[in-house]
């Protein structure tokens, strides 16, 4: 059901209060509607429980990370450890662990991490992925813990060509290669980083990352039409208002904002986290809460590791990342917003209906926690940095500030341009830099000047964060201009956000234009410009533009 159809302050039907709801938090108690329809009783049974959920049977679990395999890593772990360090530093041999040599015979089938991925994931062939893992590790570290160097430097390793190999599949990197896949109708897993997910413990079984987008009857489709209309239906007019709403939500919620304080990650995020519940919940979440569900963020380092180096870790990761999810359904119960959730499960078509319950209510979390917090407060930290001349995750040496060299100047620019200084601080720093799909059918490529021939199924990487710096398109693409004419074609948002073309984009990003206007929420109370909201709603723009 659209946002338009339902209370301006009750998304559910349950009796909630909205701003009121935390007397003890720094901001005035606001009005609330004077009449609510009363609190309907949930169904126990229908609801479910979200420990059931996340101590669900493991699913896919391969032969290399079973517990067998992560008792071998721990016992051979000293000579692993040599060859993954000399792998992670030396770009030749972390080619050799990657897919083989032509050196060594057979060392294609059984000394590589392709090798195990064509077989199957046998347990004999764990070894590959005991000094592999290490080597990626060591290597991520080498490059300054930037995705984007690390990507950069594999591909550089493979000879700078269209493809290269990195976990469980390739990797491409050109604009028109993504440009096209994103225009596409993806074959997708329950994959992320180019390996197996962890599921169910770690991520959600079919979050929408997973889920292909073939066709109007899908999953993915269903899910996706019910997420938009819920939650991030511009039509609606509670999302309009509560738009409006959020500069001075935040300005009494953060009193003498310093320019400083860009530097705060916590109060960034917790900014962010408020602002998301707000509009899509009509809920100003206390400093607790906001914190608690910041947790997307700051365990982001956590979803990219495959089970063997969960297990290696003794699932620490895994268990912080399953108490997320279950502290963020129970803010959810806290609320009272299950209804939400109950009406949004009986709108599906009944076979892509969840139950229980509330592991619609976990997806849809997961999308809201891994996304759109941790993906907008990523958009903001990169824009904190950028507005002092620091680079954020991207390293320093990939970005070139040229005449924006000083802070004084970099506000200047946000002041005249918002949404350009937005777009190009996040074409240079994207805050989701790439994804995971699937080869739809026989594929011929080139690795390191070998040829290969890859089946349908294995995992292809697209790497938005190398396509938004092909030369082909943006020229000069590692310098600071947030005045390129052609900024509305980077793919940032799993699709060139803003061009004519933005409807041929099936998985861009729905919370897009609500990423936007929270950074420039959070930007605008800080340094005390006025970054107009609700911009992307004029004439000729499509209701499902967001």
């Amino acid at each position: 059901r659209a946002l338009a159809s339902l209370p301006r302050v009750d998304f559910g039907g349950a009796a909630r209060h909205t701003y009121a709801a935390h007397p003890s938090s720094s901001y005035p108690a606001m009005p609330v509607a004077e009449s609510q329809p009363p609190v309907k009783s949930i169904n126990a049974a229908e609801w479910g429980s979200i420990q059931d959920v996340v101590n669900a049977p493991l699913i896919d679990v391969p032969a290399d990370a079973s517990w067998l395999s992560v008792a071998g890593m721990w016992l051979t772990l000293p000579i692993s450890l040599i060859q993954g360090v000399i792998g992670g530093l030396c770009s030749s041999v972390f080619v050799c662990m990657s897919i083989g040599t032509c050196c060594i015979p057979c060392s294609e089938q059984l000394c590589s991490a392709m090798g195990s991925v064509m077989q199957g994931h046998p347990c004999y062939l764990a070894w590959t992925w005991w000094r592999y893992v290490i080597g990626g590790l060591v290597a991520l570290i080498a490059n300054g813990k930037s995705r984007l160097a690390l990507f950069t430097w594999e591909w550089k390793s493979f000879g700078s060509a269209t493809y290269w190999w990195h976990g469980e599949g390739i990797w491409m990197w050109s604009y028109k290669d993504c440009d096209r896949i994103l225009k596409s109708q993806q074959v997708r897993k329950s994959a992320f980083g180019c390996v197996t997910a962890c599921i169910p413990d770690l991520f959600a079984t079919n979050v929408l990352i997973f889920l292909s987008n073939d066709g109007p009857n899908s999953d993915w489709a269903a899910v996706r039409a019910a997420l938009h209309n819920m939650f991030l239906n511009p039509e609606g007019l509670a999302y309009r208002e509560r738009i409006s709403k959020l500069q001075s939500l935040v300005s009494n919620d953060w009193k003498d904002p310093k320019f400083d304080q860009l530097n705060d990650k916590t109060l960034l995020q917790r900014s962010v986290v408020k602002c998301i519940m707000f509009v899509m919940f009509g809920e100003w979440l206390d400093d607790a809460d906001a914190d608690t569900l910041a947790g997307w963020r700051t365990e982001a380092s956590a979803f990219i590791l495959p089970r063997l180096v969960q297990r290696f870790a003794f699932n620490l990761l895994i268990n912080k990342v399953k108490k997320l999810r279950i502290d963020t359904v129970g803010i959810i119960v806290k609320l009272n917003l299950q209804q939400t959730f109950i009406d949004m499960n009986n709108s599906l078509p009944s076979r892509w209906q969840r139950s229980p319950v509330v592991k619609l209510c976990d997806e849809i979390m997961y999308v809201i926690g891994f996304a759109g917090i941790g993906g907008t407060s990523a958009a903001v930290e990169s824009v904190a940095s950028f507005l002092q001349v620091k680079s954020g995750e991207a390293p320093t040496k990939s970005i070139d500030f040229g005449d924006y060299n000083t802070a004084d100047k970099m506000k200047a620019a946000f002041a005249q341009d918002p949404d350009a200084y937005i777009r190009e601080t996040c074409r240079l720093d994207p805050p989701v830099t790439s994804a995971t799909g699937v080869l739809k059918e026989v594929t011929e490529v080139s690795l390191a000047g070998r040829d290969f021939t890859f089946d349908p199924g294995l995992l292809n990487q697209y790497v938005l964060s190398m396509a938004n710096r092909d030369p082909v398109l943006f020229s000069s693409p590692e310098k600071f201009d947030p005045g390129r004419i052609n900024l509305h074609r980077a793919l940032t948002w799993n699709g060139a956000f803003g061009a004519a073309d933005e409807a041929d984009y099936p998985r861009i990003c729905p919370g897009r234009c609500l990423s936007m206007d929270i950074t420039k929420v959070v930007i605008n109370h800080v340094l005390g410009t006025s970054a107009p909201l609700n911009a992307y709603f004029g004439d000729g723009v499509p209701p499902t533009a967001c």
